[in-house]
Formats: structure tokens, sequence, C-alpha cells
């Protein structure tokens, strides 16, 4: 069955040549337990805990909605003759008033340092910026991730600001970077 009309743009939005961004599906089950349970990246984010099959079924089978659940999380893949899940993607923090939602990235550890994390963010700001009318992204990065800051640099953010022991990592802390993308000027008048 084709895509009605009124759908067509949204695929073509969350997919160019190399990478699409997918909603979950009960079949991610498998490597979003392995995402989330990696206890030695939980520094990076906020989990603080394991997270058990069961309950990642029903985030994977559940409906999600941006404006209501304020974050939204997207299955990275790439376009091949068989796609590949490599990854997910995340708009965090959803401020609707000021219009803007952080963003988070993992892509698995065999599949980094091939261009695929800078591909998905530009997809996804493409998204945010003209599907979900957002007027700007953020990130935070450890300043000791300079890999991660390239990444997003190339996918047009730009660092504007540090932030000193920010990040709890052991027992020391470790300053972050801010990163911004704010919409294109050309976008905002539309």
């Amino acid at each position: 069955m084709k895509d009605a009309p009124q759908h067509r743009y949204l695929c073509c939005m969350l997919e160019n040549e190399t990478h699409r961004l997918r909603a979950m599906e009960p079949e991610d089950v498998d490597l979003l337990f392995d995402i989330e349970n990696d206890s030695k990246e939980w520094w990076i984010g906020a989990t603080m805990n394991p997270i058990g099959r069961e309950a990642l079924r029903n985030f994977a089978s559940g409906q999600h909605d941006l404006w209501r659940d304020l974050q939204l999380r997207l299955m990275v893949e790439t376009i091949e003759t068989s796609p590949k899940t490599i990854g997910a993607v995340d708009l965090y923090q959803l401020d609707p008033r000021n219009r803007r939602a952080g963003v988070g990235i993992v892509i698995l550890k065999e599949h980094r340092g091939k261009g695929h994390a800078a591909q998905c963010l530009e997809l996804l700001a493409h998204y945010a910026f003209e599907h979900v009318g957002l007027h700007q992204l953020w990130a935070e990065i450890p300043n000791t991730h300079q890999a991660s800051l390239s990444v997003f640099e190339t996918a047009g953010f730009t660092r504007s600001g540090e932030l000193r022991d920010w990040i709890r990592h052991g027992d020391h802390w470790i300053d972050a970077f801010c990163v911004q993308c704010i919409r294109p000027q050309t976008l905002a008048k539309k």
C-alpha cells in the first residue's frame, strides 16, 4: 500500500541516500537492552540502573508522542540491500514554550567513526525544524569526548559555552561543552 499523500514528505524527511530514522519496533528490544544496559556509558546520560527487557518491550511497542512525552526516540538504520539498525537518536527535555529540545545519539561501537552519527544528526535537525517546528536543538558533550564534539560540529552545531564540573564520572567531575543548532533563518521565514 502506498503512503498517503500527506505523509510522503515525512518519509523523505526522515531519510537520505544512506540513512533512515524510524520509530522503535518490538524487534529492537535486544538492541535497546544492550544500549541501555552498557554500564560503562551510564555516566554520560541519566541512566542509573539496569533496565529489563519487559520494560523495554513496553517502551518499544508503546504509543509515543513528542508533545505529550516531551521526548522521542528514533532508531538509526543504514539503507542497504538489507537495512541494518546501528543505533538510536533522541529528542529529550522538549521545551514547548521555547521550542527547543536536547539531542542524544548512540551508534553501536562497530559502526562508529564512519560518518553515521553526523548524517543522523542532520536528518534529526531537518525533522525537528521543518516538521516539529523547533527553533533550537542543544546537547551537552563531555569535554573529554572530542570525537563527539567533532560529530556535532560537522552536523551544524556550534559551541555556545562550557559547563564546569557538569558530569560526574566515578569519583571526579568533568566539564562539558554546550552545543546548539539554531533553526536556519531560511526555514524560520517559511
